[in-house]
């Protein structure tokens, strides 16, 4: 089954069928926004801080955090 197109010609919606050879790219640039779930479209979030084997629990509690915002802001896990 061929990819049909836009869902419709009023919102950006496309339907993928998966058969593609290289892939669905979303957001084609850092500053294009991408949202998930209903979530407002958001840009890619900032670098995050690799944590080494010795870091402390503060810098490890900041990374974590970091990575939920950014999953939040996407619509990729809910925010509350």
């Amino acid at each position: 089954m061929s990819n049909p197109g836009p869902a419709s010609t009023v919102t950006p919606i496309y339907l993928f069928n998966g058969d593609a050879s290289n892939g669905v790219l979303l957001g084609g640039s850092a500053s294009n926004l991408v949202g998930f779930h209903g979530a407002t479209p958001v840009a890619q979030a900032a670098t995050i801080t690799a944590i080494s084997n010795s870091a402390t629990g503060t810098e490890i509690a900041t990374a974590v955090n970091a990575i939920i915002t950014a999953l939040k802001n996407k619509g990729l896990v809910a925010s509350s």
